[in-house]
């Protein structure tokens, strides 16, 4: 299978809702005992792989973080399943298919996927809010404000492709597939910008 050419970069939206009530530990580098749970999608806006356009595509990870520490997180990643946008062209999936799995949310992220689906992903999104829906899983977020109206960021954070990172509050998110059931309500959340790019060795 053909890999990915040097030079590749996209850009675009990042939004992630999680298991925990408060922020996740993770994000501030600690553990977390009984580990953690997401719903993770990069809404990708503009950019190129392997001279293609991928500008339009959605990719979720649904994944489980069985791990109570912040070191076995880094170490052992999480497992679970992707979902990308099923208007996605042939010639976008031939790059999607490792692209998904090897970078974004996969690789050091998702280091064991149970399963890839291209899927219908409808999002509906307002000024401060971002609903997304597919057959499998649906979240919704809306962001965190300050006491002056404008959102609550976090500098700093420790996945080093996001900036502009801002927290948020999540209504609900689901997930039913692979045998796995996952339904929490009123959880934290995030929404970012990301940059991802291949890194020379």
């Amino acid at each position: 299978m053909e890999g990915l050419k040097p030079g590749w970069q996209i850009k675009g939206i990042y939004n992630e809702a999680c298991a925990s009530e408060g922020h996740c530990p993770y994000y501030f580098g600690r553990d977390k005992e009984g580990g953690c749970r997401y719903f993770m999608a990069f809404r990708i806006k503009e950019g190129r792989v392997n001279d293609v356009d991928l500008s339009g595509i959605t990719v979720v990870y649904l994944g489980d973080l069985p791990h109570s520490t912040f070191g076995e997180v880094l170490e052992k990643g999480s497992e679970g399943a992707i979902y990308i946008s099923d208007h996605a062209t042939p010639v976008q999936r031939k790059v999607l298919d490792i692209l998904a799995v090897n970078s974004l949310g996969g690789g050091g992220l998702m280091q064991r996927v149970i399963g890839v689906k291209y899927a219908k992903i409808n999002i509906e999104e307002g000024k401060d809010t971002i609903h997304i829906k597919m057959p499998s899983g649906e979240m919704k977020m809306h962001l965190t404000k300050s006491h002056d109206g404008n959102p609550v960021s976090l500098e700093n954070p420790t996945m080093p492709f996001l900036s502009n990172v801002k927290t948020a509050h999540t209504p609900f998110w689901n997930w039913s597939d692979y045998n796995r059931h996952f339904d929490y309500k009123n959880r934290c959340g995030t929404w970012a910008d990301f940059v991802m790019m291949d890194t020379p060795r």
